[in-house]
């Protein structure tokens, strides 16, 4: 897990949702990875005792992740950001 010593407190379940709404375009990476990381420690861990309605949860965060992680990777080779921020990513 990541060295984020709260990280280690928090349920995978709580660090995706940080994740998802983060909205300071420098914390979003870590908060990402550190999301990443728990999910995949959690699916290590129900390995030996699967629960399937858990398992197409943790499916379904990793593919939130990457499908942010891909956002942000679009919005930072865009050639015009004169935006501030990520437009993409708009709350209410």
């Amino acid at each position: 897990m990541a060295t984020d010593g709260t990280s280690k407190l928090l349920h995978w379940r709580e660090l995706y949702q940080l994740a998802m709404v983060e909205l300071d375009d420098a914390k979003l990476p870590q908060r990402i990875t550190v999301a990443h990381e728990a999910i995949l420690d959690r699916i290590e861990q129900t390995l030996a005792k699967p629960s399937a309605g858990e398992h197409q949860e943790l499916s379904d965060a990793l593919h939130g992740l990457r499908t942010l992680r891909h956002e942000i990777n679009a919005w930072q080779s865009k050639p015009d950001r004169d935006s501030g921020g990520m437009s993409i990513r708009k709350t209410g």
